[in-house]
């Protein structure tokens, strides 16, 4: 785990930060890591699933991002970096971690980043309707992915917040069974679902409102300019993007 910087205890149990070499990771009552920076370049993602992420940027003109889960800050420090223009709005429910994120990861204060202490749900519920282009939901404890990511009513909260283009990213640690309620409501309410595998197992998953399937060279396209604005090779994740089918 690296040497102990920090550790707090909240109503949902242990923050501990701990530091191997230039990396500061975030855990909670485990050994797995729940996050974690680089404290020289925090902009670069370290972990190979929230790079995936940013592939959702293929499918949306973003200019106001919804972050579902905090963590350290991984995923705030580069965007907020790489598209300082956008509005990003971050729903973490511990405020530990909130100040952790701060105190222990350097997230920048900034107009244009806003973090709210709320349950992921609860927040969309009191979001606009069609008010945001992208959400990158992430949302886990100490003993896996947060049940809240798994409810048909997520999803239905996702779709209604996000606008006529707009594109949902979840992480799984596992896909949901193809003829899960869960599942089957993603494709219900989104157009076109797209699936890259993770080295390590996880699943990300892309849910685009849009109606017209992206050709896989328009991807590779649009791949490599995003790769020159964060600076992190993706074009082997763009090609490994595929549309997941309903059964």
């Amino acid at each position: 785990m690296g040497k102990e910087l920090f550790r707090v205890e909240d109503e949902y149990g242990l923050v501990l930060v701990t530091q191997r070499g230039d990396k500061r990771v975030l855990s909670f009552d485990s050994s797995l890591e729940q996050s974690s920076v680089y404290m020289s370049k925090q902009y670069y993602l370290s972990h190979e699933y929230t790079q995936i992420m940013l592939l959702g940027f293929l499918f949306v003109d973003a200019k106001n991002i919804t972050i579902l889960g905090l963590g350290g800050g991984g995923l705030a420090h580069c965007l907020s970096h790489n598209f300082p223009r956008c509005e990003i709005n971050i729903a973490e429910l511990r405020q530990s971690v909130i100040d952790v994120a701060y105190d222990w990861f350097k997230l920048p204060k900034q107009d244009k980043l806003k973090i709210y202490c709320s349950d992921a749900y609860d927040y969309l519920q009191n979001q606009d309707k069609e008010s945001t282009d992208l959400i990158m939901s992430d949302l886990y404890a100490a003993d896996g992915m947060s049940q809240v990511q798994a409810q048909v009513s997520f999803i239905d909260s996702c779709y209604k917040v996000l606008s006529g283009h707009g594109c949902l990213v979840i992480n799984f640690h596992r896909l949901p069974e193809a003829d899960s309620l869960l599942m089957q409501k993603i494709h219900n309410v989104f157009n076109v679902v797209y699936i890259c595998d993770v080295f390590k197992g996880n699943k990300v998953i892309f849910c685009c409102k849009s109606t017209e399937e992206i050709a896989l060279n328009e991807l590779k396209l649009k791949a490599q300019v995003l790769v020159k604005i964060v600076e992190i090779p993706l074009i082997y994740y763009a090609k490994q993007l595929k549309v997941l089918d309903k059964t």
